[in-house]
């Protein structure tokens, strides 16, 4: 048997994760629940950084966001494909950790290598489970995949608030200083190392959270409707429709009248018990 981890998070390259779901990660780690990200490639077709230093920066950042563990399968940047040998590799590893969640990239992404990653995931959802199926390890299926937002936009099927975590995001997004930022003046400049790409990020995070009803959210979207467990403890967490009351008086409010501290969204309702 594997080692039963909490989330799994696949990205196409070192800092995918980190800049499109840091901040949720770091919600779960916080909360006590175990990650292990994965980056399917080094990241050696980037114009700035050597794969060595993009690795060594994944290991600092992953610290940042307090992961049990991160690796890269060295699947190839620019050329990753959706091949039946890379399939297996994946069905492997989901097999080994057997996450309750996967997160990865949206399978429409604008990078191709994030699109064929988001679309390896959704190819292997029922493999993964198949006792003939030729790779090894036990069957097993995760509880659900999550697709995070990165080039393309989509309407999410949910957002999760990180208001306490998004420091600790751009912390660890700083940690890829080869990427972002400035350098040495015979450094290729990218959209990435333009100095106003950081507020680009912020100012994503801060429209998904304002709908709903934070300051700062990260979107998602699942192939099948969202389960939940109890409608009213979920939306009570959250201010009224049009409220014109701010969010601060609401969680002050809602949490006082259940005598306990302030409450966050619960990164536990997404699950889906078997």
């Amino acid at each position: 048997m594997g080692k039963f981890i909490d989330v799994l998070a696949i990205g196409a390259h070192p800092d995918d994760v980190d800049l499109i779901c840091g901040g949720t990660i770091a919600k779960m780690t916080s909360h006590s629940r175990s990650v292990v990200i994965v980056d399917l490639t080094r990241g050696e077709m980037g114009s700035r950084g050597t794969p060595e230093e993009r690795e060594r920066e994944a290991r600092v950042a992953a610290d940042k966001l307090g992961v049990r563990d991160r690796f890269s399968l060295d699947l190839g940047d620019g050329v990753l494909e959706n091949t039946s040998d890379n399939r297996r590799k994946l069905i492997e590893i989901i097999r080994n950790y057997r996450p309750t969640l996967i997160l990865t990239h949206h399978w429409t992404d604008l990078h191709p290598d994030h699109a064929q990653a988001g679309q390896m995931i959704r190819d292997i959802m029922y493999p993964v489970g198949f006792a003939r199926y030729p790779a090894g390890g036990e069957p097993f299926r995760p509880n659900e995949v999550l697709f995070f937002m990165g080039h393309t936009p989509f309407v999410p099927d949910f957002i999760v608030d990180i208001d306490d975590f998004h420091d600790q995001k751009k912390a660890a997004i700083r940690c890829f200083a080869s990427q972002f930022g400035e350098r040495d003046v015979e450094d290729v400049p990218t959209g990435i190392s333009e100095p106003g790409f950081m507020e680009m990020i912020e100012a994503r995070a801060r429209y998904f959270g304002s709908l709903i009803g934070r300051t700062f959210g990260e979107p998602f979207a699942v192939t099948r409707p969202v389960p939940m467990y109890d409608p009213v403890e979920h939306y009570e967490r959250f201010p009224k429709i049009f409220s014109s009351k701010s969010w601060h008086s609401h969680r002050l409010r809602s949490d006082s009248s259940r005598g306990s501290k302030p409450s966050e969204t619960n990164v536990d309702d997404l699950e889906v018990k078997e």
